[in-house]
């Protein structure tokens, strides 16, 4: 499986970058990959997806802008969507026409409350999305995280703008789901919500099954 590592620069920074593309070498899409604050993108269950996705015919990319808790919370909602974005930008100047999005958990944040617009449609591994009231983003965008004392205060407003195909899968042991899973599922236009049993918010319990879940997402027509 052909795994080409590269420097990843974005807002002055480097950080270190992953494609992995399918066997025959050619492929349309492309998945971006934007992960959870506890776990980052090489390794474990990420690292089967993305082999199973390049067996599909679909390419990957992968970025690590943190490797602690203290540079997640460093950094700035801002700062993080110009990431994305710039790694969405990346698949595109390579040629891939249609780009996916996969987010874990608190990657799930950063990307409903900015989507960039090439992307076609989004896989959600547990998002960690919990609605406020009311809005905080335009005053929290450049916040350093760590200075949030209640974390970003996101409304369903805040992620009504995705017009994109969301696939939303949660286990029924996490404690996201149902109340906060439902809330996102209902916020967003075209949003499905599966429910894995048996899986809880590590999404380690049932690999096999959140593979074959995340590939049918991800594989099928664009």
């Amino acid at each position: 499986m052909p795994l080409e590592q590269l420097d990843f620069e974005v807002g002055g920074e480097t950080y270190e970058g992953r494609f992995v593309t399918p066997p025959a070498g050619d492929a349309e899409a492309c998945v971006v990959v934007v992960p959870g604050a506890g776990h980052g993108p090489f390794g474990d269950i990420f690292d089967i997806t993305m082999y199973e996705l390049a067996n599909a015919g679909v390419a990957s990319f992968r970025y690590e802008s943190w490797t602690s808790s203290d540079e997640l919370d460093a950094k700035t909602l801002a700062a993080l969507q110009a990431e994305l974005q710039a790694a969405v930008d990346q698949t595109a100047d390579r040629g891939y026409e249609h780009v996916s999005l996969l987010v874990k958990s608190f990657g799930g944040r950063i990307a409903f409350t900015d989507l960039p617009e090439r992307v076609e449609r989004v896989l959600g591994w547990a998002p960690a999305v919990v609605f406020a009231d009311d809005s905080g983003l335009d005053e929290q965008r450049d916040v350093p995280l760590d200075d949030l004392d209640d974390g970003l205060d996101i409304a369903p407003t805040d992620v009504a703008g995705v017009d994109v195909p969301v696939t939303l899968l949660y286990g029924d042991e996490d404690h996201f789901y149902p109340e906060h899973a439902e809330a996102l599922a209902d916020a967003l236009s075209d949003a499905e919500l599966r429910v894995l049993p048996g899986e809880n918010h590590s999404f380690n319990a049932r690999r096999r099954v959140v593979v074959a879940e995340t590939v049918a997402a991800l594989a099928g027509e664009h």
